[in-house]
């Protein structure tokens, strides 16, 4: 079953929905549903992925994975847009095959710190491993 069938089918059993009331509530035949579960064609139509999650009552962070699944951008990169000149620019630093590995996690990792004005760091244990690998760099 491939990454995007998984969270769908996943989320659906959190949400305690059947394939019948999940479709009710996307307003789409079941048996499109069972098609997303089961790896099937379907997953393409970024509206009915949306619906899917207005459905489901996923997280904006899930919503952004179930869509990521489907082969869509997230919500925020998609308002952006491809010719936003500051998301081209971190694609840029992080796709320069001139970088080691390492000076891509310090670039992430300086990224990460420059938000944290905007968006404070969960603190979850990738966020405090990402301190003790900043540390470490600039020691």
């Amino acid at each position: 079953m491939d990454e995007f069938a998984t969270l769908f089918q996943r989320w659906r059993e959190r949400a305690g929905l059947s394939q019948n009331a999940l479709a009710r509530r996307m307003g789409v035949n079941p048996a499109y549903v069972n098609r997303l579960e089961h790896g099937g064609r379907g997953a393409g139509n970024r509206e009915l992925i949306e619906a899917a999650a207005d459905a489901l009552g996923l997280s904006p962070d899930e919503r952004d994975a179930l869509l990521g699944a489907a082969g869509h951008w997230p919500r925020s990169l998609a308002a952006l847009g491809p010719a936003d000149p500051s998301l081209q620019l971190v694609a840029s630093v992080l796709t320069d095959p001139e970088l080691t590995e390492q000076d891509r996690s310090l670039f992430r990792l300086q990224v990460r710190l420059a938000a944290l004005a905007w968006r404070p760091a969960p603190a979850d244990a990738e966020t405090a491993e990402a301190s003790g690998r900043l540390y470490d760099l600039l020691s």
